[in-house]
């Protein structure tokens, strides 16, 4: 019998910043930590996968007409072979409402989103982290790797709007006791 996975979805729609709640899964809210310090134990977390991180560059993505403020991540990471292996990790902040009264409410409530998509990032990389321990053979960077064409492997795998051909799995590596 084959196997045919699921085709990916579009992203779901991100609550605004005001509206996200940890009962919803939303962490970092409350962080008092700056955003440099976020960046930095980002970095830490990914070397702990292995991953060399080159730059965290500050931007704006605008997905589903909703301009989100952001970072990429860029980083490598170095082969059995030797071969440096580039990788991006795009990062959007939920998007803040553009009525707050105040310009100086607005900046601070963008701050405090990307501070909170910089510790979700962070706990998410460790996550990954996790994961590698308990799954052997997991390449936690894999999906953030980038492609010839400059994307990376999960967005190649999105714009095909189909799957890729999977290999049957392995039975000889797990054994049932």
């Amino acid at each position: 019998m084959d196997f045919i996975p699921d085709q990916p979805q579009k992203a779901t729609q991100v609550p605004f910043y005001d509206d996200a709640t940890s009962a919803d899964g939303w962490q970092g809210q409350a962080t008092g930590k700056s955003i440099e310090q976020l960046k930095s134990e980002l970095v830490l977390s990914l070397s702990r996968l292995g991953a060399t991180v080159t730059g965290i560059q500050k931007g704006v993505f605008d997905p589903d007409g909703k301009t989100r403020l952001g970072y990429r991540v860029r980083y490598f990471i170095e082969a059995n072979d030797g071969q440096l292996l580039q990788g991006k990790i795009d990062i959007a902040s939920l998007p803040v409402r553009g009525d707050l009264r105040s310009r100086t409410t607005a900046e601070s409530q963008r701050e405090k989103s990307l501070k909170m998509a910089l510790y979700m990032l962070k706990i998410s990389i460790d996550g990954l982290w996790f994961l590698r321990q308990l799954s052997p053979g997991y390449a936690p960077l894999m999906p953030f790797m980038l492609g010839t064409n400059g994307k990376t492997i999960s967005q190649m795998w999105i714009e095909q709007n189909q799957a890729m051909a999977l290999p049957e799995p392995i039975e000889g590596e797990f054994k049932d006791l």
